[in-house]
């Protein structure tokens, strides 16, 4: 099930990313613990003078050069109650941009309900950009996944099937083919905007691999830390599974995918078979989906060519129409003509 997750301000403060932006705490009433649950951030504008049907509750607000001005130079008991207002919608907290001077009637207003105000030197428009991505990062819906993640020719694969299937030993002998291990086992999953999603391995399990019969396997120790890497967009995913003779796609232009978190990724399913080369499979796998990326999917322009041929047939023969080439139970050709 995905996670709807909130970050606290204390979280934001110790931030990497965000310690970058220089973030620091303007007043000295606490509030730190107050979270948010929405990745977008705003700026107050006319809020200010009282109209707040717009301002959200929950999100960070962010006053720049022009806010700032405005709270100076406006009239003192009009801007209480402007401020009275807009602050009564209860944002999670103020970021004053530049490096500016917090207004006193502001940090008045902002002190009884209890708001923490923050301050950076970063420029408005920079700050903005660079804390909604980071919130968008932090605050996405997060799920995990039992399977496998690697990366092969940069194109990320999930593996995924029943336990004992088979996942991790094929992910080793792609390993061993120069490729790269994400994670195994447990895969974290994340959405990233706008619709793309990730995968990386827990903090315990990261860079490790479970081998039945030899236990857990410390990649980067045996293979060095080219074998490895911390996340990867999930661009295919494959499932190895026992099916049975038509149960899968012959030609391959049946498009499958398989969700996560709302985000359908292309799905290829492989059946298990005494002999069968999965590693070579999944490479070729990545192979083709690094083709269908460039414009060239193989299986609808052989789907094109046969139908082209049928009509080329069909004129030569006379009357008829021919409808396109499709699967059947017996997995051949079909062409019906009409009068």
């Amino acid at each position: 099930m995905p996670k709807e997750n909130a970050v606290a301000l204390s979280q934001l403060l110790e931030d990497d990313d965000v310690s970058s932006l220089g973030l620091h705490p303007l007043s000295s009433w606490g509030g730190l613990d107050r979270r948010t649950t929405r990745p977008r951030i705003q700026k107050p504008g006319l809020a200010l003078a009282g109209f707040t049907k717009h301002v959200y509750a929950d999100r960070v607000q962010v006053l720049g050069l022009s806010e700032i001005d405005y709270i100076h130079t406006s009239d003192v008991e009009e801007m209480k109650a402007g401020l009275a207002k807009f602050l009564d919608k209860d944002p999670c907290a103020l970021v004053i941009t530049r490096g500016l001077e917090a207004p006193e009637v502001l940090m008045e207003q902002a002190k009884e309900r209890g708001i923490p105000v923050l301050g950076t030197q970063v420029m408005t428009s920079t700050f903005i950009t660079r804390m909604t991505r980071r919130l968008e990062e932090l605050l996405s819906p997060t799920a995990s996944i039992h399977g496998v993640l690697v990366d092969v020719l940069g194109v990320g694969v999930l593996l995924i099937g029943r336990s004992g299937v088979g996942k991790s030993e094929a992910a080793l002998d792609l390993v061993l083919k120069g490729h790269r291990l994400v994670a195994d086992d447990v895969v974290e999953v994340t959405v990233r905007p706008p619709d793309t999603v990730w995968g990386a391995a827990t903090e315990l399990h990261q860079h490790h691999m479970e081998i039945r019969g030899m236990g857990i396997l410390n990649i980067t120790h045996l293979f060095g830390v080219a074998a490895v890497r911390d996340n990867k967009k999930i661009e295919v995913v494959v499932e190895l599974s026992e099916v049975h003779e038509g149960d899968y796609d012959r030609l391959g232009t049946e498009a499958q995918v398989w969700p996560i978190l709302q985000v359908d990724v292309p799905l290829v399913r492989i059946p298990l078979r005494p002999g069968r080369n999965i590693a070579s499979l999944i490479e070729v796998v990545a192979r083709n989906q690094i083709l269908k990326y460039r414009g060239h999917d193989s299986a609808r322009e052989f789907q094109e060519k046969v139908n082209a041929r049928i009509r080329e047939s069909i004129r030569a023969q006379g009357d008829g129409t021919v409808e396109p080439v499709q699967k059947t139970n017996s997995n051949m050709i079909r062409v019906t003509e009409v009068e």
